[in-house]
């Protein structure tokens, strides 16, 4: 990853920083907790991972350059048995995300920073905003999926809120570059394991909260509390929540900062949207001191005319004019691999989307179907080392609102394929379509479009922007969008 400047700080001033233990005083000029990416100067902190710990690698980080090595206490230990400098740190990822920080400067006092986070959406509000801000001339950032952008230069990224090493040298990087306003997708992973602690939102945005990630929160409780984290003072200025959900209302009640409600009975109250043949989708928005507000965004889906109610009382907050944020959302080019359409040499429409939870996939199957295709055919995996109860309510989702549906392979990751699409398939079963299970997705892109008469529309579900498939620990070059293109040909 490309890294800002720095002056250097002292080890024994980021230790007082953190209340930790060092020995013998060092200047650093970076950080990073993987040792892959150590660069000559840097700090290397060594965390506790669910398999392994981060000591394990410290080898790696010296020959690469480390000047010194953090850690917690047991990493510690054995780190003095080198002849850098060592700082133990109490809290491992907490004192990681403050050193960050203090190492590039406090890069996140300098920006104007809005974060988004709800189970879907995030990655749609944040680019909506980005559209905006840049039509209103000012220089922007968004951090998220897809990866990061400065204003038209692109960063790839492997994680949705990157680890606070990383977030805070591409924060450092956005003040070197200019930029002003910062649109960032945060996490509930990111809020649970530190990665923004020290930053301060002038917005936060909720869109809504559905069943995912499980496997790592353990309860549906357990999510929504680490999702409302950001709605502290600790982490926020302002929140915007959609109150179109039970989570929602409970957040806007619940929240210790100022709220503004967007929803059918928000403080900014939606009327049903309503779409048409040529993309548009429409929504009266009534706002208690202001003329009625009609707004007309550049894509499919109720779903997208909440994200862009969003990114309306985002930009009205952050002071831009609302006529000028309404002329901006008619220009918004469709997000890559949301509700995506691809063209294609055989018959039938083909959408590709990110869709890889229950309520995401009844979200994007329920815009199709209000088009009246003639028959929904959809592809759909899901991804394994993940949320292992929401694959069967997807398959039954899938079931119900398509008239055939192809079980497949999406990232198995470590887990057996075969398995994942057995939970996928007991799901299916209970819904009306009619299931093919075919485990090769490029097989089954090609078989669905073969299926496909003018009318049809394929829905090929689950991957959405992604450009690899992880089977194994091994990622294989995979992009829904070229494979469909490519085996349309041979139709």
């Amino acid at each position: 990853m490309t890294r800002p400047k720095t002056n250097g700080s002292e080890l024994s001033q980021l230790a007082s920083l953190v209340s930790g233990k060092y020995s013998n005083d060092i200047k650093v000029f970076g950080i990073t907790h993987d040792s892959r990416s150590v660069q000559p100067g840097d700090l290397y902190v060594a965390l506790r991972g669910e398999n392994n710990h981060g000591i394990d690698f410290m080898d790696e980080a010296i020959s690469n350059g480390a000047a010194a090595i953090a850690s917690d206490s047991f990493g510690a230990e054995i780190a003095k048995q080198q002849a850098l400098p060592v700082l133990e740190l109490v809290n491992a990822r907490e004192d990681m995300a403050l050193i960050a920080a203090k190492i590039y400067d406090n890069p996140e006092s300098k920006l104007v920073l809005t974060g988004v986070t709800g189970t879907n959406g995030k990655t749609t509000t944040t680019h909506i905003l980005r559209s905006i801000f840049r039509d209103a001339g000012k220089h922007v950032g968004v951090i998220g999926t897809l990866g990061t952008y400065l204003d038209d230069e692109y960063l790839p990224g492997a994680r949705t809120t990157p680890e606070s090493t990383d977030l805070y040298a591409i924060l450092a990087l956005m003040v070197e570059r200019g930029i002003t306003h910062v649109f960032m997708e945060v996490s509930s992973h990111a809020l649970a394991l530190h990665r923004v602690t020290g930053i301060k939102f002038d917005v936060a945005v909720f869109t809504n909260l559905t069943q995912d990630h499980l496997d790592f929160h353990g309860s549906m409780e357990n999510y929504f509390a680490a999702k409302a984290l950001l709605f502290t003072s600790e982490f926020s200025r302002q929140a915007v929540i959609c109150t179109d959900d039970d989570w929602g209302v409970k957040l806007a009640t619940e929240s210790q900062i100022p709220v503004v409600t967007i929803g059918r009975n928000g403080d900014w109250k939606t009327s049903p949207a309503i779409s048409n043949s040529s993309g548009l989708t429409t929504q009266k928005i009534d706002v208690e001191n202001f003329d009625s507000i009609s707004l007309v965004i550049n894509m499919l889906g109720s779903f997208n005319a909440t994200n862009a109610a969003c990114a309306l009382v985002v930009g009205q907050i952050l002071g831009l004019p609302v006529d000028a944020i309404l002329d901006s959302l008619r220009k918004v080019q469709p997000i890559p691999g949301r509700l995506e359409k691809v063209s294609i040499a055989s018959a039938g429409t083909v959408f590709v989307d990110y869709a890889h939870t229950p309520d995401a996939v009844a979200t994007v199957l329920t815009v199709i179907r209000d088009a009246k295709p003639e028959k929904i055919i959809t592809v759909l995996g899901c991804g394994g080392d993940r949320d292992s109860t929401k694959r069967p309510l997807m398959g039954k989702v899938a079931s119900e609102l398509s008239d055939i549906v192809f079980v497949t392979d999406d990232n198995p990751r470590s887990e057996e394929p075969a398995e994942i699409r057995k939970s996928v398939l007991d799901g299916a079963g209970k819904g009306t379509a009619q299931v093919f299970e075919v485990a090769d997705r490029r097989v089954a892109i090609f078989q669905a479009l073969k299926l496909a008469r003018d009318g049809d529309v394929i829905a090929i579900l689950g991957k959405g922007h992604e450009t690899g498939q992880e089977i194994s620990g091994e990622v294989f070059p995979f992009d829904d969008r070229i494979v469909v293109r490519q085996e349309s040909e041979n139709v």
